[in-house]
């Protein structure tokens, strides 16, 4: 009889501990793995800065290229019509979605002080689809638009070069492991 009351109160006790757990917030299905991976990922993909999360050479271009130009200050009129004719000319634009990549580009980099620091965060997810023309164009077009109004100040020309040097080492990395050349 003794052995049967123990195990009574071992099972009032577990199920007392649950519900008190229950009612503090815990929940046992957190205690899933698979839950848990797909909450990580989840937190991963769409708790940081959108910023970060860009995938399309084109969408990293118009921030780069208006972080170029944000680098003297405040953007001014010429200077965002230049921008405006670049991404209409490079990109193959219409006129309105152009203004809407602008648009969304400045709004990307409105609270980031110096894109030279996180640089790398920014072309992390775009890496790979990025071909040599393209990084070239690129550094053409911040080169353009930096020294549309004057000559490249230290901070663009920080940019520029850092950006350069991301591509050349990304290219000169793929060329290495090319399995074609080591035929």
């Amino acid at each position: 009889m003794h052995i049967v009351l123990g195990v009574l109160s071992a099972v009032a006790g577990v199920i007392w501990a649950l519900v008190a757990l229950q009612r503090s917030g815990f929940s046992a299905a957190s205690l899933n793995p698979f839950l848990w991976y797909r909450r990580s990922q989840w937190r991963k993909k769409y708790g940081t800065h959108p910023l970060y999360n860009l995938e399309d050479p084109m969408d990293v271009a118009a921030v780069l290229i208006l972080g170029t130009a944000k680098c003297e200050g405040e953007i001014s009129t010429g200077q965002k019509q230049a921008v405006l004719g670049l991404f209409e000319q490079e990109f193959k634009l219409d006129q309105d979605t152009a203004s809407d990549l602008l648009l969304a580009s400045a709004h990307l980099i409105r609270d980031e002080v110096y894109l030279l620091d996180r640089l790398d965060r920014i072309l992390e997810r775009s890496r790979t689809r990025f071909s040599q023309s393209q990084a070239g164009s690129l550094l053409a077009m911040m080169t353009r638009i930096g020294t549309l109004e004057s000559a490249l100040n230290e901070e663009q020309r920080k940019l520029i070069v850092t950006t350069e040097h991301y591509f050349e080492k990304l290219f000169s990395r793929k060329q290495q492991w090319n399995p074609e050349s080591t035929q």
